[in-house]
């Protein structure tokens, strides 16, 4: 490969990156505001720079080489380096202390999230909050490309203890909850069997959750349940509201909710592992100040709200 310190440029790397997401570079040529042509005499370009070719041209589209992957892989960090930059320094010029982006997994974006949130406010009102709120999967791969500065989601045997670090906050079950109104509600002796007879709000198909629930409702010999699966507070607190539906959810978060008088949790619960709710960081950069802070705040939130930490 031949060096291109000096040569290679932003607009470079952008163009790699919405070609490989594309696969496609009439629709990648659209997206960068170019013609076709322009946008093949960049890729030219390069490909020339770099000394290997990046894409394959096929009758299907255009699809990465290894050195494409790989060129990938590091654009993404810089641009998404480049992104962060820009509220940090401008917060830093306005006099505060810089920024902290956290990542959370949906499931805890309502509680405990917005109590740290609110408190980490009080406590650093000099630090550029930011927040994204998605699923494990999709949020994981912000931290990886340094998009977030800590993850606030499940610490699961699928995240590489050699990769990232972490403090436990919580260890808690996943519960079934259901409205007052719920024929359930009233049922202090409901079983699993009792639940499968109503539909669920539950988690993706596909996800590792997914997939033990449904393999310990075969071996308990009960049927499938009818399943919406989505990762959202919303829409599950929505489709409560219509009476008939049961709501996986970290036990955690349904506690305070049946505190606040939102919904009831039942005493029948799926046999699924627990996995710690953590504070994650990549290894390889180190936790800031910032969010050492925020963690702390996450921290008292749960302890406030009664809920047992991780012994």
């Amino acid at each position: 490969m031949t060096p291109f310190r000096g040569k290679l440029r932003i607009r470079h790397l952008e163009i790699v990156l919405t070609v490989a997401e594309l696969g496609n570079l009439s629709k990648a040529a659209a997206q960068l505001h170019s013609t076709q042509s322009a946008l093949s005499r960049a890729i030219a370009e390069i490909e020339e720079l770099v000394g290997a070719r990046l894409f394959e041209r096929t009758a299907k589209g255009t699809t990465c080489t290894a050195l494409g992957v790989a060129m990938c892989r590091h654009a993404r960090q810089l641009l998404t380096g480049l992104r962060k930059a820009e509220p940090d320094l401008a917060a830093v010029s306005r006099g505060d202390e810089g920024s902290l982006t956290v990542g959370c997994f949906s499931m805890f974006a309502s509680w405990p999230m917005a109590e740290a949130a609110r408190a980490f406010r009080v406590a650093c009102p000099r630090i550029t909050l930011s927040i994204e709120i998605g699923t494990h999967e999709r949020l994981i791969e912000d931290l990886d490309a340094g998009a977030i500065d800590v993850l606030i989601s499940r610490f699961s045997s699928a995240v590489n203890p050699q990769i990232y670090r972490s403090i436990n906050l919580l260890n808690d079950p996943i519960v079934l909850a259901c409205a007052a109104d719920h024929p359930l509600a009233g049922a202090p002796e409901a079983t699993l069997a009792d639940c499968v007879a109503y539909p669920w709000i539950a988690a993706l198909p596909g996800s590792r959750i997914r997939g033990e629930l449904e393999l310990s409702l075969r071996q308990a010999g009960l049927p499938i349940p009818d399943m919406i699966g989505v990762l959202s507070l919303e829409f599950g607190r929505e489709m409560l509201l219509e009476g008939q539906y049961l709501w996986m959810l970290p036990g955690s978060v349904a506690a305070v909710r049946q505190a606040r008088g939102e919904l009831v949790v039942l005493p029948a619960r799926p046999a699924l592992r627990k996995s710690p709710l953590a504070a994650i960081w990549r290894r390889d950069r180190p936790s800031t100040r910032q969010a050492r802070a925020f963690a702390a705040q996450l921290e008292l939130a749960i302890a406030a709200d009664g809920i047992a930490l991780a012994a």
